[in-house]
């Protein structure tokens, strides 16, 4: 995988020469080789027929490897074979996955767009567009990961046939390559304008980097290379890397920052934004998240480069990945890396609950749900349980076309509901549970009243703890004009008599604020005279006229 690229002037070329020793190879100042082992019925003649390019070379392997009894070999012997001594054909290279945009341009052709399975040979050139990566595989079996912004050149596609081995020369126009090399003693050189890089066997990184990282970077995650430039050369070992200007020797070599400790997610990850997180590295400047699918023949199909220790993403596809995840340092060199592999099922998206909202209160005694429209969303899947768990469900719907759904008939208490999408015949991931409770609306309060000469008591049964009343009086039976508004701890109130008729109303607020309704309006009248007091004035007027 890849850190930012950019293109560096022409100039004189730097070598830059990387060799990685397995038991017998050679030192790295001789000539490449390739190491047979002898197997039940091999012989120096039928050797040098099988993989040489003169019958005159069994001499020279005699000589070479200090051999003194040339017809007595037994198998597993080891002899060592100079690459130039092997006979060589042409061969071709696999476009194994694309990602992104890529023009492939054969000599003397058009340019077309890159495909997969397509086979290359020498001469041709790829060019990887922003944000795409290729991914290729050589008849020896190393693979070259190409990044965003990469160019190339197939300079030399040949193998050595019989052997396994193969003899690739690569040109990097601009970009950066990473690369995974057979052990077996494949001649693999990159080419670009500021270093050449000549590999066996080792799995290493080579970046002609942005303007922020003036010089060629190497990283080696596998083996031991030796690097070349133009004033001397530097052996990097696993975990080592370096830079390497134009005209110098390359620095010395920089300890790799360690891998991030990626916090696991889970196996099936079904909901978006995907987040990930890892522990902080010391030292580190950035990090380098490359996603792709899983196993070695997939290309990158999301990379990214943050400051910080976490990354979210809202954009992937459902399907199976692979993250890795590096440190890189001051230099811009890219450290060792975690790697993670999940499956992403997160589609069709789960509506957003709308009502009733979380922790809430329902007062009604028909439940109105609803909830939002989630792209490509056919149908829903509505679930009502008594558990958070949804063990017991009340309600399982699984044939809704619209966003709402009205449920009468609920028992008081705590509820939890969810909804789920369908895209067709498949259905996502559930959206996350709702609580609410259902309580009921309180009942108006009944009112009985006790009367005296001048007072008036009203009272009413008290409904529940922690609740409280409120009682209006008024002139009008509308409450416009108010005489008393008062909320009451007990349910009981008491008054002198009116003069006049008046007219009152009580409600219960509940322990969480919710008023009910009003209790119907009642009306209380002065209190009448006795009969005969009606009389005295007439009586008084009649003893006046006498």
């Amino acid at each position: 995988m890849f850190g930012s690229t950019g293109g560096l002037k022409s100039g004189r070329w730097v070598a830059l020469v990387l060799f990685f020793w397995v038991q017998g190879a050679v030192a790295a100042e001789k000539q490449e080789e390739w190491l047979y082992s002898f197997e039940p019925g091999d012989n120096l003649w039928n050797l040098t027929e099988r993989f040489l390019i003169d019958l005159g070379y069994w001499s020279k392997l005699v000589r070479l490897n200090r051999i003194q009894r040339p017809r007595q070999m037994p198998p597993g012997t080891l002899v060592r074979i100079p690459l130039d001594w092997l006979k060589v054909e042409p061969a071709a290279i696999q476009v194994i996955d694309v990602r992104g945009q890529a023009v492939h341009l054969i000599a003397g052709k058009k340019e077309q767009p890159l495909v997969r399975k397509v086979w290359l040979h020498s001469g041709d050139r790829l060019r990887v567009g922003k944000n795409a990566s290729v991914l290729l595989k050589f008849s020896d079996g190393t693979r070259q990961l190409l990044g965003s912004n990469t160019e190339i050149e197939l300079v030399r596609v040949n193998r050595f046939p019989g052997t396994g081995i193969g003899d690739t020369t690569v040109k990097i126009l601009h970009g950066e390559t990473e690369n995974k090399v057979p052990v077996r003693g494949t001649r693999f050189e990159i080419r670009t304008p500021s270093a050449n890089t000549t590999v066996r066997g080792t799995v290493f990184r080579v970046k002609i980097p942005a303007s922020r990282y003036p010089a060629s970077q190497v990283e080696v995650v596998a083996g031991v290379v030796q690097v070349q430039g133009d004033q001397g050369r530097l052996t990097l070992s696993t975990g080592f890397g370096t830079l390497v200007k134009k005209g110098a020797a390359p620095a010395p070599a920089v300890k790799l920052l360690p891998a991030p400790r990626i916090a696991a997610p889970p196996p099936v990850i079904r909901r978006l934004p995907l987040e990930l997180r890892w522990s902080p590295v010391e030292g580190a400047k950035a990090y380098r998240i490359l996603v792709g699918g899983p196993g070695e023949d997939s290309a990158s199909v999301l990379r990214s480069l943050v400051t910080h220790h976490r990354f979210s993403t809202s954009s992937l596809p459902d399907g199976q990945y692979q993250v890795r995840v590096r440190a890189i340092d001051a230099a811009g060199l890219e450290g060792k890396e975690s790697t993670i592999e999940f499956l992403l099922d997160a589609r069709p998206l789960p509506p957003v609950p709308v009502a009733p909202t979380a922790d809430s209160t329902v007062r009604t005694g028909a439940v109105d749900f609803e909830w939002s429209t989630p792209p490509q969303a056919s149908h829903y899947r509505f679930q009502l349980s008594v558990d958070e768990h949804f063990r017991t469900l009340v309600v399982d719907n699984k044939g809704l076309k619209k966003t709402s759904l009205a449920l009468g008939s609920l028992v008081p208490g705590t509820w939890f509901w969810r909804v789920a999408s369908f895209a067709g015949a498949e259905q996502g991931p559930w959206s996350m549970p709702q609580q609410f409770v259902l309580k009921p609306a309180p009942v108006a309060p009944a009112v009985e009243t006790v009367t005296h000469d001048d007072s008036l008591q009203l009272h009413w049964q008290k409904v529940g703890t922690g609740q409280k009343y409120r009682l209006q009086l008024a002139e009008d039976q509308s409450f416009t004009n108010l005489l008393t508004d008062v909320v009451l701890d007990e349910p009981r109130w008491s008054m002198h008599r009116p003069q006049s008729p008046v007219h009152f109303r009580i409600r219960t607020i509940d322990d969480d604020g919710y008023a009910g309704a009003w209790s119907p309006a009642h009306t209380i009248y002065p209190k009448s005279e006795p009969w005969y007091l009606f009389g005295i004035p007439a009586i008084a007027i009649i003893l006046l006229a006498l």
